[in-house]
């Protein structure tokens, strides 16, 4: 990565002070969570999962709102659920 930096940007070719890693979250099958924990219905988790999630933050946010205002969405949460963990 520096010798191509250093080819484009020259005078930017200096000692590297301080880096970091970019963590981000994920479920064990990489999908989303989308559901109320078991008994608690007036919560709603929602785990869209970083970059991966922020691709279909439109649909998430949609889904969320319906959950909210109507209890219900058009779209089949099933996939979403945490019981798939079980």
């Amino acid at each position: 990565m520096r010798a191509l930096v250093q080819r484009l940007l020259p005078a930017a070719d200096a000692a590297v002070h301080e880096s970091t890693v970019c963590l981000y979250t994920n479920t064990p099958d990489e999908d989303f969570i989308i559901d109320s924990p078991p008994g608690v219905p007036e919560v709603i988790l929602a785990s869209p999962c970083s970059g991966h999630g922020f691709k279909f933050s439109s649909a998430i946010g949609e889904t969320i709102a319906a959950l909210i205002l109507d209890g219900g969405s058009d779209f089949d949460l099933t996939p979403f659920r945490l019981s798939r963990f079980h």
